[in-house]
């Protein structure tokens, strides 16, 4: 433990660690504090369960990891994490006994979309090309590169001549709702609601006005759901490694209690044992806004009207999830699997929607703090990494969107709603695999929206996104406008975790754009931008 070095960072999630290691392969001395006593944020797998049981208690999609700079760059694979992309992604199953099943083959996809609507399917196929042929463009705008205005993206949009040479992309969208580009574009209910189930899992809700704007994006990644073999910790244990062997420090059970600041500028941070480390070029925090501004500063360090505005202005989402972790002896066996048998080799299974309306309606109940009868999606990880539990057996995850503070009696009843709530949950989960009667689980752990929030206070009411995902809350007004570059009021304070631009989701965005800011600010070579 060292008392000084060039850079703080506050947080070793997977943002604090991917920033960390590039600083440190930049030649800077670096130490990340973290709270808990191993890194890796919502990157943490535990045997919750039984032992030998291995669960992904928040991440557990990889979607970007063929994308992400940051997974080249920082030799990701070399450091031995290896990744399964299911052959057979998701399904929807539904109450008639149909279901949709969505394969890593565009054609195999397409087959199954046209036994509900061929017209449908031949609009998915187009889809697909055309998010595909953009993505490089998208990716390079939206994703890993410091935020643009909306304005400046609707002008960057028209000088690729996407309006004209797109059937999908088009600067409406921002105006719309995903629901609105989905009956737009698509005629059949089940169709819709699969595509509507997967943007929810993404974190957009299908009836925000605004949101349609990134769905095509979504869209083109629906086949790109990637597995992190052994457990999403497996993927944090990596970037430590990178870290470590580039000079950088992390630092387990440093608890931050103060950022300290001298003359308007952040010089180091205070520990909760006292104990100070001095930072000479920068201090960064991946923790949520609120712990930043308002728990590690006070009004002399930073200008109270602002404080003011961080309480009265970061909007969180207005959903967050409800988790059940199980350990099985068996795996599900689907009554859909007599009308389409790929359904049972199915990674994520959508259970019961059969209409985007259906879904609106769950938000409705949601929104007043009512908990809506389940329809939870259910992903079983050992259907394609045998490492996860015991031979002959299988873990299960069940996740349900719901409020965080309910209506009766708020966010402190879910200590007693969970246990019986996560019975409906596998309830629901029976009525399509009827095999999974009582002696199937072999032991059961809920996770409530109460549970995220005292095990990552940063994910604030429960928000694995770090923030409101709205047409407002997004590029450089996220999380605020005065933060949205990732610079702070705090001259050499910097933000570069998932409260900022692109937001939550394993992407490794906000740190990598933050590290372009940091890097101009001290007068780095961009050396990552040449390889």
């Amino acid at each position: 433990m060292r008392d000084a070095c060039d850079i703080v960072i506050i947080g070793a999630g997977h943002n604090g660690l991917t920033l960390g290691s590039y600083l440190a392969r930049s030649g800077l001395d670096v130490i990340v504090c973290e709270r808990r006593h191993e890194e890796g944020g919502g990157l943490c797998t535990e045997e919750l369960t039984l032992p030998g049981f291995l669960h992904n208690v928040h991440a557990n999609y990889h979607t970007f990891v063929d994308m992400a700079p940051p997974v080249a760059d920082l030799d990701v694979r070399a450091h031995g994490v290896e990744y399964v992309r299911p052959e057979v992604q998701m399904a929807s199953v539904f109450e008639d006994g149909t279901a949709l099943v969505v394969h890593d083959d565009l054609d195999k996809t397409c087959a199954s979309i046209a036994r509900f609507d061929e017209e449908d399917a031949e609009t998915f196929r187009r889809l697909q090309r055309e998010a595909h042929g953009f993505i490089d463009l998208v990716l390079g705008t939206l994703m890993y590169e410091p935020p643009m205005a909306v304005k400046e993206l609707t002008k960057a949009l028209a000088s690729f001549g996407v309006d004209k040479r797109s059937e999908f992309l088009s600067v409406k969208l921002r105006v719309e709702t995903i629901d609105q580009f989905l009956d737009q574009h698509f005629r059949n209910p089940k169709v819709k609601a699969h595509l509507a189930f997967h943007g929810a899992v993404c974190g957009y809700t299908n009836d925000v006005k605004g949101l349609a704007i990134g769905f095509p994006l979504l869209a083109g990644k629906i086949d790109n759901w990637h597995l992190c073999v052994g457990g999403s910790h497996r993927l944090a244990h990596a970037l430590w490694r990178d870290l470590a062997q580039h000079g950088g420090v992390m630092v387990s059970d440093a608890e931050v209690s103060r950022i300290l600041v001298d003359g308007g500028r952040a010089v180091g941070v205070r520990l909760a044992d006292g104990t100070e480390i001095s930072a000479a070029k920068a201090v960064v925090s991946t923790v949520s806004v609120e712990q930043t501004f308002l728990e590690f500063m006070d009004g002399q360090a930073v200008p109270e009207p602002f404080r003011e505005k961080v309480r009265t202005e970061v909007r969180h989402k207005d959903w967050t999830l409800f988790s059940v972790h199980l350990a099985m002896d068996r795996f599900p066996e689907y009554e859909a699997a007599a009308f389409d048998p790929d359904v049972d080799r199915a990674w994520v299974v959508n259970l019961g929607y059969g209409s985007p309306q259906e879904l609106d309606a769950d938000w409705a109940a949601i929104r007043a703090g009512r908990l809506p009868d389940p329809r939870p999606n259910a992903a079983v990880n050992s259907l394609y990494d045998p490492t996860d539990a015991p031979e002959g057996c299988a873990t299960g995850l069940l996740r349900q969107f719901a409020p965080f503070a309910l209506a009766e009696g708020g966010a402190a009843a879910w200590d007693g709603v969970g246990p019986h709530y996560g019975r409906k949950c596998v309830e629901a989960w029976r009525r399509f695999a009827p095999n999974l009667t009582d002696d199937a689980f072999l032991g059961r752990a809920v996770f409530t929206p109460l549970d995220i929030a005292r095990k990552l206070p940063n994910m604030v009411r429960g928000d694995w996104m770090m923030g409101e995902i709205s047409l407002d809350n997004m590029l450089d007004q996220r999380p605020l406008p005065e933060l949205g570059h990732y610079r702070t009021p705090v001259e050499r304070l910097y933000m570069g975790g998932s409260t900022q631009h692109p937001h939550g989701f394993i992407t490794f965005g906000p740190a990598y754009n933050a590290l372009s800011v940091i890097a101009e600010d001290l007068g780095l070579e961009h050396w990552w931008r040449k390889v």
